[in-house]
């Protein structure tokens, strides 16, 4: 189980400023990687599965996802249950719909963050459907 450290926010915004302009990309910054790298910023620790790093194109994405049981269960794996979206809070993970597919985001609020192809894009919070604390 991870822990946020004592200057997560600090962390956190860092992260989300460095992020912000950067675009979508399979393997460095598409949603399982950029929330990974987001709880690895407020907890000092990786929750990312082995092997989840490796893939560099869509295909490759959705099979390595795929051999770890899906979104949900990674997200469940590295951090416990899930909570009620409504109770998510700053730096938690939430699960959004990106399109067709499902994406994983980081709850910034009233809003949660996702990689697109123009950098960072808010998605309501309302539209999360599910979410994992990280305590």
């Amino acid at each position: 189980m991870t822990h946020r450290l004592p200057d997560w926010q600090t962390r956190m915004e860092a992260f989300v400023r460095e992020r912000m302009h950067q675009p979508f990309a399979w393997g460095s910054n598409d949603c399982a990687i950029f929330a990974s790298d987001c709880v690895q910023a407020i907890t000092g620790q990786d929750p990312a599965p082995a092997g989840l790093r490796r893939h560099r194109t869509a295909k490759q994405a959705y099979r390595a996802i795929a051999r770890h049981g899906g979104l949900c269960a990674i997200a469940t794996q590295a951090l416990g249950g899930p909570i009620a979206p409504a109770m998510a809070q700053v730096g938690d993970v939430v699960l959004v719909s990106a399109g067709k597919r499902d994406a994983l985001a980081i709850c910034n609020g009233s809003t949660a963050l996702a990689p697109s192809s123009v950098g960072l894009v808010p998605v309501p919070m309302v539209e999360a459907r599910m979410a994992w604390g990280v305590r």
